[in-house]
Order: C-alpha cells, then structure tokens, then sequence
C-alpha cells in the first residue's frame, strides 16, 4: 500500500536563547530603576534569576522588569522587554543595535513533524502516530525597528522574498542618502544591522 504522509506545522511562539538555556552571570534591570547583579536564565519569556547559584531562582517578567544584560567576554548581549501590539504582554527581545533607532530580534521555533497516518492499532481502531513522529526543529529570526517615540515597534520580514526594502525605505525615509543606497541594493537583507548602524551614525548627525 503506498505511503501517505502528512506534514504537520506547529509554529511555537517561543523565545530560544540557546546562549542562555543555563545560568549565566547577569545583570536584572527593573522599571523602577534599580538593578541587581546575579544569574539568570530566559525561558518561555520570563526571566529565572537568582543572587548566587546556590540561592533559589525567582521569576520575574514584564510587570516589573525592563531588561536584562548578560556579559560575555567582551560582549554585552541584551534583552528588553517589547510591546509588539496592542493586545498581546510585551515580548523579551534581543537588542541588536542600539541608539536613535533600536533593531531588535527574536527568534521563533518552527516544530516540523513528520506523521505517518498508516500507523494504526488495529485492535483498538486508534492511530498511533505518535510513536512514530520524526520532529525537526527550524529556528527563523524575525526582526523589529524602534524609536524612542514609536508606541509599537514595526517589524521587517528578512529574505528573498520579503518585504524588507520597502519597509527599511519607508522608515528611513527622513534620509535621502541611505534611501538611495537601499534602492541601488548597496544592501542586501542580511546587512539590516549595518543599514541600522548607518543612520544612527551618519544620517542623525
């Protein structure tokens, strides 16, 4: 009998700081404007710290904290809290570049499961799918622009296919100069930090 197989595509609105999927020396920014030093851990959009790896972990999200910043080497990785729209609790995002204009990114996991529907316990009429799934997991980034007075940031769609010249185009609109370099593909889709770096340097100088 030939096989039939069906593609199944859970999209899992997660956050994958796979940097960070263990303790790490941290920095907890609150709303308040106090901080505290310690380790952290980003899961499931809320942050697990605690003072010492021996100390119990607290969790907190949005409803008091800001951001968090893990230092590394000669690195500092941070992630805000952002709200996307207006009906869905703010978002931890990374902060890729910072300044007049803020790019952030986050990245969503695609779960793929392959299923064989063939697979059936005869006795008890039922399938048995899940015995025989085959998940692969796919990481996309997705990426936002903000400016201070933005109430929502707007989101770019990288790739091929996207939307991405528009959208840039249209958002650094008040610099003619990048525009035009966007037009003339000076830049391509994967080069949205530097386009970011650009005009926090050069155009609002």
């Amino acid at each position: 009998m030939k096989q039939t197989f069906k593609l199944i595509l859970i999209t899992l609105f997660l956050f994958t700081f796979q940097a960070y999927s263990q303790d790490q020396e941290c920095t907890l920014f609150f709303k308040d404007g106090d901080s505290i030093e310690g380790y952290g851990i980003i899961k499931n959009n809320k942050i697990k710290f605690r003072i010492s790896l021996d100390s119990k972990a607290d969790t907190w999200d949005f409803e008091n904290v800001s951001k968090i910043e893990f230092p590394d080497f000669h690195m500092l990785y941070t992630y805000e809290y952002v709200k996307l729209n207006s009906f869905d609790n703010p978002k931890l995002l990374e902060l890729v570049v910072d300044g007049e204009v803020k790019l952030y990114r986050l990245e969503k996991t695609l779960l793929l499961i392959n299923m064989n529907p063939e697979f059936v316990d005869l006795q008890k009429g039922e399938s048995i799918l899940s015995k025989h799934r085959e998940p692969n997991k796919q990481t996309t980034e997705v990426f936002y622009l903000k400016r201070k007075n933005d109430e929502y940031p707007t989101h770019i769609n990288i790739g091929i296919l996207s939307n991405w010249k528009k959208v840039t185009t249209t958002y650094f609109s008040d610099c003619d100069f990048l525009v035009k370099k966007i037009k003339d593909n000076k830049y391509t889709s994967n080069q949205i930090n530097e386009i970011v770096e650009f005009y926090n340097d050069i155009c609002r100088e």
